[in-house]
């Protein structure tokens, strides 16, 4: 069986203290699979720290 567990935090003034914060939630994720950050105020810090827990998140399949 496949299940597929979507999020959505679009527009949610996330800020780059909480994108450090789900990125360290990504590097644990066993479920989610589809993540929606758009129109939030995540800045380059808080995207370097995502893109790091991408690196070994194996369950992500889509980041908008």
């Amino acid at each position: 069986q496949i299940f597929l567990f979507l999020g959505s935090l679009a527009e949610n003034q996330i800020s780059n203290k909480g994108a450090k914060a789900l990125a360290r939630s990504l590097l644990v994720n066993r479920r989610l699979t589809v993540l929606d950050l758009q129109s939030n105020s995540i800045g380059p810090t808080g995207a370097k720290a995502l893109a790091e827990a991408l690196k070994k998140n194996q369950i992500l399949l889509s980041l908008k």
